[in-house]
């Protein structure tokens, strides 16, 4: 599908491109560098060649813990030995499944130098979460080094007044948006001319192992790079700088897969069985545009199942039972869920007579009968009979 639109040009700069222009020589052990600059430890002079980290062991390394010198700082002699690096070899250093800090504040640096965002321009940079934020916040205002810049977080940790503040002009220093994905799609920031890309964002993903759902830092899709580029140009022709090389680019994947393809199901089958919709056997899940696997729904059925909280029918399908209607009421994982409720309320028939009997088991103080403490005032016999009523009617259903 297409929706066609107005944009203006994006020039488009990869890794190797910002090498170039930075001239940035990142070391060849990247666990071991830290920018010069904000070390607060004494720096050792170097040799002056053009492979200025191999002048060291690893132990001095260590000992150090310091990487190059700023190219900015260096005489021009020294600067133009670090240069006569193979740009190839510079760019085999960099480590593209880890965002370079230094990297990056060396970029922001010569944008700011260099006014590459015009007089009234701003520059947007895409990093995948708050923690990267704060990191990124902390590396490119120690470099600056006295040059006016105002450094704005943007992630949907903030409040909305926090959220605002990107929005306004600045004076007298540029704005530089340090934004999650948020900035993607979701608002458009008009003074925006300059966008770099880290093109890393965090997807929620599931362990199998664990039965846990994780939030895991992966390469972006071709379609949110290209999305993001696009907030360059919006008012104005822009600039777009992509801190990975043309190859890795290339091997990316064309479209994010979808989240129901990549997930653990529990949840979502739960609420489907909830709503009647869907009876285990993918009924409703088979007429989505990407069905999840027929392997991922048995798991899942198989999950709830351990948990108590659904159940085979004769003609089987899959039903929930009163713990899982429960669950299903309870935004968090069914796992979570069972953990956190403090109540396990079931209706049994006698096998004397017909009459149910309430059984409550408390988290604290194990078996009691009739209504339970925390039943009693305050509406309490009405919660109590909410949870009891949806048990009552399933072991009815049962009795026939």
């Amino acid at each position: 599908m297409h929706i066609p639109g107005r944009t203006f040009p994006v020039e488009d700069y990869f890794l190797e491109d910002v090498l170039t222009l930075t001239g940035y020589n990142p070391p060849k052990n990247r666990k071991k560098k830290y920018f010069a600059g904000g070390s607060q430890q004494p720096q050792r002079q170097r040799k002056s060649t053009a492979w200025n980290d191999s002048e060291w062991s690893d132990a001095e390394e260590e000992e150090m813990e310091v990487g190059d010198e700023n190219p900015e700082d260096l005489e021009p002699q020294t600067r133009a030995k670090n240069m006569e690096v193979p740009l190839e070899e510079r760019v085999r250093r960099i480590d593209e499944a880890q965002i370079d800090y230094d990297l990056l504040g060396y970029l922001v640096r010569y944008l700011v130098r260099e006014k590459v965002m015009g007089r009234d321009g701003s520059i947007l940079v895409f990093l995948p979460g708050a923690p990267e934020i704060n990191r990124a916040k902390e590396t490119i205002g120690r470099m600056m080094d006295k040059i006016p810049v105002a450094l704005l977080p943007l992630h949907g940790g903030l409040q909305p007044k926090e959220q605002n503040v990107v929005f306004q002009p600045t004076k007298n220093a540029v704005k530089v948006i340090l934004s999650t994905n948020v900035a993607e799609t979701s608002i458009t920031i008009p003074d925006c001319t300059v966008v770099v890309d880290c093109c890393r964002e965090k997807q929620s993903s599931y362990d199998p192992i664990n039965r846990m759902p994780l939030l895991l830092e992966v390469f972006c899709s071709k379609a949110s790079i290209k999305q993001r580029r696009g907030r360059a140009g919006r008012v104005q022709e822009g600039k777009c700088f992509k801190l990975i090389s043309k190859s890795t680019h290339e091997q990316l994947h064309e479209h994010t897969a979808p989240e129901i393809t990549r997930c653990a199901l529990d949840q979502t089958l739960l609420s489907l069985l909830f709503l009647g919709v869907e009876t285990g056997n993918m009924d409703f899940l088979q007429t989505l545009l990407d069905p999840p696997t027929i392997e991922s729904v048995q798991a899942a059925c198989l999950s709830l199942s351990k948990l108590g909280a659904v159940e085979r029918t004769e003609s089987d399908n899959v039903r929930l039972t009163p713990l899982g209607m429960h669950l299903a009421c309870i935004p968090a994982p069914p796992m979570v869920g069972k953990s956190k409720f403090p109540y396990c309320v079931s209706l049994r028939m006698s096998t004397d007579r017909l009459k149910p009997y309430l059984f409550v088991f408390s988290a604290c103080d194990g078996l009691h009968f009739g209504v339970p403490p925390w039943c009693i005032g305050n509406g309490g016999r009405n919660q109590c009979w909410a949870f009891a009523l949806p048990s009552y009617r399933y072991a009815s259903r049962r009795e026939g």
